[in-house]
């Protein structure tokens, strides 16, 4: 490990300041960006995301810190308000959080999974502060989502019915919690990539690459497994080069692997 540079060998510009800040915006702002995404496909209000950050926030500070005055430093709030996020966390506020849960077009889904209707009855359906336009416009997203089919009924009578998707996760199912912690391991391996590389600067051994192939959609499955069967391989002969060494000689890597349809 390198040592720390003296600050008299630094000028102003290379010394930790406000400047630093900025710097460091641009990285959670960039990080953010995959959560938002995310956000947006589930049709989740930013009054619920705020909320939800809040919460996981506090998990994550909790976990680190131990203590609340702790993690009041690390919000850089009052005590009592790190209490308050505390008690609703204990209390369930991730699964049962205030306020709305999903917004419009989200509502004119569910509203047409429990029937067929049109345009008319939707926009009745609606919260008074909406007009018809509204119902339209969530109507043709979820068209372009794949979420809703037009029907014509004749005679200018038209109805929308919504659909469930191809490949629809259901969330009850008894293996989605185990793939949930699996993949908040995957996501506390990409964080030490990202302090590696982005916040240290250590691009010799830290790496975040993106790669892109063309398969045929046919191969796709047979793709994912030479991958997995090609890494397990490499991993297996750099742990037989580490065998008899002595433990301060051996570092631990953590590898990510995604991959996933780049449509």
């Amino acid at each position: 490990m390198g040592l720390a540079t003296p600050l008299t060998e630094l000028d102003d510009a290379h010394r930790p300041g406000r400047h630093t800040l900025e710097g460091e915006a641009r990285v959670v702002f960039t990080l953010l960006g995959f959560v938002s995404d995310i956000v947006l496909d589930l049709d989740m209000p930013v009054t619920r995301a705020r909320d939800l950050f809040t919460l996981s926030m506090y998990r994550k500070a909790e976990a680190r810190y131990r203590t609340s005055t702790r993690v009041s430093l690390a919000f850089d709030t009052a005590l009592r308000t790190v209490k308050k996020i505390k008690k609703r966390y204990k209390e369930g506020a991730v699964e049962q959080g205030d306020g709305p849960y999903f917004n419009l077009r989200r509502k004119v889904y569910f509203m047409l999974l429990n029937r067929e209707m049109d345009l008319d009855e939707i926009a009745r359906e609606l919260p008074i502060n909406y007009e018809v336009n509204y119902a339209r416009l969530s109507v043709e997203t979820l068209i372009e989502q794949g979420l809703c089919e037009e029907i014509d009924r004749g005679r200018g009578h038209v109805t929308y019915r919504a659909v469930i998707p191809e490949g629809y996760v259901n969330f009850f199912r008894e293996d989605h919690e185990a793939a949930i912690v699996g993949f908040e391991r995957f996501l506390s391996a990409m964080r030490k990539v990202v302090r590696e590389r982005l916040l240290r600067g250590n691009s010799d051994t830290s790496l975040a690459r993106g790669f892109v192939a063309r398969v045929r959609r046919e191969d796709a499955e047979d793709f994912a497994d030479d991958l997995r069967a090609a890494v397990v391989r490499l991993l297996m002969e750099y742990e037989s080069r580490a065998d008899g060494i002595e433990e301060a000689e051996l570092q631990d890597m953590e590898l990510l692997i995604g991959l996933a349809p780049s449509e």
